[in-house]
């Protein structure tokens, strides 16, 4: 159990969290999701869609990645890096260790650098 001068002390700094995240939050620019028309809340997983320029949910752009290419059983889209993405054939469907990479899906552009991504905060 908390004693009365824990009490205020534990206060203090929740008070003083909530005022750093709100500040952050305030200076973060607001996008909606051209796929699902949700919010975006975490733009170091957001992605860019092809065909508005605008970040998009890293799922929805999976999801529509899966819609437009055709897996056989053994057979699953991965995120390779740098924007692209890759149809994965395991050799062995029991052991996932061994995989060839069937097809490169390149998805962002690699020379661009959008304008919502540079004003991201950078944390370490």
């Amino acid at each position: 159990m908390a004693t009365e001068q824990n009490k205020g002390r534990r206060g203090a700094s929740r008070r003083n969290f909530d005022k750093r995240h709100k500040r952050f939050k305030r200076n973060r620019p607001m996008y909606d999701c051209p796929v699902c028309n949700r919010p975006i809340r975490e733009f170091s997983t957001a992605i860019i869609f092809k065909e508005s320029d605008k970040p998009a949910h890293f799922d929805c752009v999976l999801k529509e990645i899966k819609k437009q290419e055709e897996l056989s059983p053994n057979e699953k889209i991965c995120y390779l890096g740098n924007g692209s993405f890759g149809i994965i054939t395991f050799r062995n469907p029991n052991s996932p260790i061994k995989f060839l990479i069937r097809k490169r899906i390149q998805y962002e552009k690699k020379d661009e650098n959008p304008s919502w991504r540079r004003k991201l905060p950078v944390r370490f």
